[in-house]
């Protein structure tokens, strides 16, 4: 399927937009979900456990690229969505948006003409199929990991760096060396798993 690679499922959709304000205002809507004052962790998809990357565009217009080419124009605009999660299908991600998240999808899609509204859960399924494109080349670096295999590597890389760091600066004879390393490994397997967005 080309929708997935691996255990990642790559969503790409395009929701028309309601005619009149509601544009601008989602726009302005979407520039403030980046506010760490409101989200601390720098998004409120951090609050999302199987969400690899999102992105969210307003498409309004058309480039034009000059001659020969013609000038086009759209009917309405358009919200594109693209999302890598963890999953083999959208049934996952709707149920984890709406979860975690709701007043915020409620907030973002509130502008998209015939959004059914959080309380159906399979009204918001049906809606996301509906919109949904295929993505034809879907790429994903590991496509085996989840996010929480990826930021437990994180967390394991950033340590070590710091152990690297510590070393180089005193430089400890071997014996102490094993033993710093083998504290701090012992330390990193009994850590919990960071918070998507704190590292």
């Amino acid at each position: 399927m080309a929708n997935q690679n691996g255990k990642k499922y790559g969503l790409t959709a395009l929701f028309p937009i309601k005619a009149g304000e509601h544009c601008a205002e989602l726009r302005t809507y979407l520039r403030s979900l980046d506010d760490t004052r409101i989200y601390p962790r720098g998004s409120p998809l951090c609050d999302v456990p199987i969400v690899h990357m999102a992105r969210f565009v307003i498409i309004d217009r058309l480039a034009y690229q000059g001659f020969p080419a013609r000038s086009d124009y759209l009917r309405r605009s358009y919200l594109l969505f693209m999302c890598d999660f963890d999953g083999e299908a959208l049934e996952p991600l709707v149920w984890a948006l709406i979860q975690n998240i709701g007043g915020v999808v409620e907030a973002i899609w509130e502008h998209c003409e015939q959004f059914p509204g959080i309380g159906s859960r399979d009204g918001v399924i049906a809606y996301f199929e509906q919109c949904q494109l295929e993505t034809n080349l879907f790429l994903a670096d590991r496509p085996q990991d989840t996010v929480s295999d990826i930021l437990t590597a994180l967390m394991f890389k950033r340590e070590f760096g710091r152990f690297v760091v510590m070393i180089q600066r005193k430089r400890p004879r071997p014996d102490l060396l094993r033993r710093g390393f083998r504290r701090m490994w012992r330390s990193l397997e009994t850590r919990p798993m960071p918070d998507p967005g704190s590292l």
